[in-house]
């Protein structure tokens, strides 16, 4: 499956939520491509429903529908990408593509995790 992951796709992974619990949640690739390879971790970034109105600055609002086939993240729910929210995953990890963060969002995503690692 590494083949097929790429930088700023949206699937659903198993990573530690805040408590320290494993379990399945969407999450946003953010190794390069040319790193992507089986048999080493991905960083990966959380991907949440809930956040607040407005979005805090950690947090980057990503595109939904409730049709997520209307939408290239794949997303039916409001959802933010948690920028101070890395994991890793290994690609056996990795159970479901759902979609792609659009290049501007992505790049805010970038900029965003930026400022917290210099």
């Amino acid at each position: 499956m590494a083949s097929k992951l790429l930088c700023g796709q949206i699937v659903w992974a198993t990573v530690k939520d805040h408590n320290g619990f494993r379990k399945s949640r969407p999450v946003i690739i953010i190794t390069p491509d040319n790193e992507i390879s089986e048999d080493k971790p991905l960083v990966v970034m959380a991907v949440t429903t809930t956040f607040a109105e407005p979005p805090p600055d950690d947090c980057v609002e990503l595109p939904w529908s409730q049709d997520a086939r209307r939408v290239a993240t794949g997303l039916a729910r409001r959802s933010a990408a948690v920028v101070t929210w890395l994991e890793t995953a290994y690609a056996d990890e990795i159970t479901n593509a759902i979609g792609v963060v659009p290049v501007k969002v992505m790049a805010t995503i970038r900029e965003r995790l930026a400022k917290l690692r210099p």
